[in-house]
């Protein structure tokens, strides 16, 4: 047997070696043959080939992410100035914030309902009836024009109506075109997507305000274009898969979760703090924005900068974050949100507004997804089968909607107790922003982020 580095000779166990014996001698480091080559490159082959098929979507996830999207922006051009509309119509802070009360009492009720009907019948029916009734609800506001606010609430009360019907199918795309281990990576088109929508159009919306001859006809020529664009999402919607076999609605079990549940009973008290400042900001900053600055096109400018550090981040944050590292992202998401809040804590202007709006549009992504991922995962653990998962979306919607209607009792409160300054709001706004630290303190209980899994 040789030995690597040396070369027998008769009669000298080690013989002395010349220098270009020595060069030409072959290194103690096995030769690579083409097949160890091939064996070698083979694990970084594969993990490419797992990390790419870790990134394949659903085949209907497309179509999902372009309804999602034309919907977004429609919701972005219009819904973001429907607060302002009322309050130039009224000059009346409390009135809005009774509409949007009416607007979060009646949505749970519709969204169980609907959420049935997508059980006994079809999901498209709700979706595509909840783009009607979103058509119906501007068609409202452009028919009473100045009027608008005599009917606040009952507008509110509609609202709640569609979104109920609307949500309660839309959550359901969601889940169905996502798959567990690939949901991080789907949340997060799914967020740049609305993200890459809203770019110009509260912009555009802002500035269609301005140039009109008068104001409330800007309003009006917003409202129009928000109706074509849900009409092109109905017509999307025919793209998406029938699933109309009957199966039973039994709520019970996802509304009054056993110890059995322990996760999803973690996930609805979280949903309870989260459901405090849940679409709340969506009217709070925008209105506010105008009572600075007395401009819609301001409002809409500020809108669109948020949606662009919401994409950027909601991009990074998608391929980023992964369930081992949820609970980092939630952590840094919670700080970034408190930060904000705490800045117009301290001074409420418009600088300190733009500072929070962009905090908070990055702070959203990065909580957003790994809370979103966690809450589908724990719905597809906790159903005892896949077609449960519309009775624990529509459970869901009863302690998100308490969250709300607590908080914006809250608010109305403080708004009346201090409505002579601007202190009220600011309390309102750090109240809001810190709830998420209750929300990250739940979750953070729950075996999937204890885990790391």
């Amino acid at each position: 047997m040789s030995i690597c580095g040396a070369s027998p000779v008769a009669g000298s166990p080690t013989a002395p070696r010349s220098k270009s014996s020595e060069a030409k001698t072959p290194s103690c480091r096995p030769a690579i043959t083409s097949e160890a080559k091939v064996a070698r490159g083979r694990p970084v082959r594969d993990n490419e080939r797992s990390m790419n098929k870790s990134r394949q979507l659903h085949p209907r996830a497309w179509v999902v992410l372009l309804m999602t999207g034309i919907y977004g922006s429609g919701q972005a051009l219009a819904a973001v100035f429907v607060s302002v509309y009322l309050w130039v119509n009224s000059h009346d802070f409390g009135l809005v914030c009774r509409h949007y009360l009416a607007l979060y009492i009646v949505t749970p009720f519709v969204f169980l309902l609907a959420g049935w009907y997508s059980q006994a019948r079809d999901r498209l029916h709700m979706y595509r009836l909840g783009l009607v009734l979103h058509l119906a609800y501007y068609c409202l506001l452009l028919a009473l024009r100045e009027r608008s606010p005599d009917y606040a609430v009952v507008l509110g009360a509609f609202l709640g109506v569609t979104w109920g019907v609307f949500y309660a199918a839309s959550n359901t795309f969601n889940f169905d075109v996502s798959v567990q281990g690939k949901r991080e990576y789907f949340v997060g088109l799914l967020q740049t997507t609305r993200g890459a929508f809203r770019l110009f159009a509260p912009l555009l919306g802002g500035l269609v305000i301005k140039l009109a001859p008068e104001r409330l006809d800007g309003y009006h020529r917003v409202f129009g274009v928000v109706i074509v664009l849900y009409a092109m999402c109905f017509a999307l919607s025919f793209a998406m898969p029938r699933d109309n076999t009957p199966r039973p609605f039994r709520l019970r079990r996802a509304l009054f979760p056993g110890k059995e549940q322990r996760d999803w009973r973690l996930i609805m008290l979280a949903t309870i703090v989260q459901g405090g400042r849940e679409n709340i900001f969506a009217f709070l900053l925008g209105l506010l924005i105008f009572l600075e600055t007395g401009d819609e096109l301001s409002v809409g400018g500020l809108a669109s900068f948020q949606a662009i550090a919401g994409l950027v981040a909601a991009y990074l944050m998608g391929l980023a974050i992964a369930p081992r590292n949820r609970q980092r992202y939630m952590l840094w998401g919670t700080v970034f949100l408190v930060a904000g809040a705490a800045i117009v804590a301290t001074r409420l202007t418009l600088t300190t507004l733009i500072v929070f709006g962009f905090l908070r549009s990055i702070s959203g992504p990065m909580f957003g997804i790994p809370h979103a991922s966690l809450r589908l995962d724990t719905i597809m653990k906790s159903a005892e089968e896949p077609a449960q998962r519309i009775e624990y979306m529509s459970a869901r919607e009863v302690p998100l909607a308490l969250g709300r209607i607590l908080m914006m009792l809250f608010l109305i409160g403080l708004h009346s107790w201090l409505s002579q300054n601007a202190l009220g709001l600011r309390i309102a706004i750090f109240t809001l922003c810190s709830m998420r630290i209750g929300t990250y303190l739940i979750l953070c209980q729950t075996s999937a982020i204890r885990q790391g899994k």
